[in-house]
């Protein structure tokens, strides 16, 4: 596979895995891109052919580990500096709201991010970056029985959070729709 195709392959679990990790999506999009440009420029160094994906996928995941843990470090250091704005400042730029959130979606959101690590990861990789259940096994260096298990695992969990009001099935169709 060239660049391309890896790029095109894993941006999504990618950016999935990382956010898991705990950074916005915006932030896990670009630790993700430049996750790539560092392994593709330090592709002598991987063990193996970086092309196949099942090696470049556990490699990439590292990168990126290392990448996320570069700018945590740097984001804890620049959360210390306080800036003040006016309050009218911030109501010019804040962009409109959307006037009625689904609560049962905000709900569920919360509820994810109490997920255990493992159940949290899965769940953003599969389902809000549409990645397949083979794609995340390579990605975590898992088998994919232990991504469906854990999958499984995420939804009953989360179906206990929502204290039982939805189904199983109506707990993936949700997460589907975030």
């Amino acid at each position: 596979m060239d660049l391309t195709q890896l790029i095109d392959l894993y941006r999504g679990p990618l950016t999935g895995l990382i956010a898991s990790w705990g950074a916005p999506w915006h932030d896990a999009a670009e630790i993700a891109q430049d996750s790539f440009a560092e392994a593709y420029l330090s592709r002598d160094s991987c063990r193996g052919l970086w092309s196949e994906p099942d090696v470049f996928g556990p490699w990439l995941s590292g990168v990126a580990r290392n990448r996320y843990r570069n700018w945590a470090r740097s984001h804890k250091r620049r959360r210390n500096h306080v800036v003040t704005v006016e309050s009218t400042s911030l109501e010019s730029v804040a962009a409109p709201s959307d006037p009625q959130p689904d609560p049962q979606l905000e709900k569920l959101r919360s509820a994810i991010k109490q997920l255990p690590l493992k159940q949290r990861q899965v769940v953003l990789m599969h389902y809000l970056e549409e990645t397949s259940v083979k794609e995340v096994a390579i990605l975590l260096s898992l088998t994919e029985k232990t991504v469906e298990g854990r999958l499984y695992q995420a939804r009953r969990t989360l179906r206990r959070m929502l204290e039982g009001k939805v189904s199983i099935s109506q707990i993936g169709r949700m997460l589907l729709c975030l």
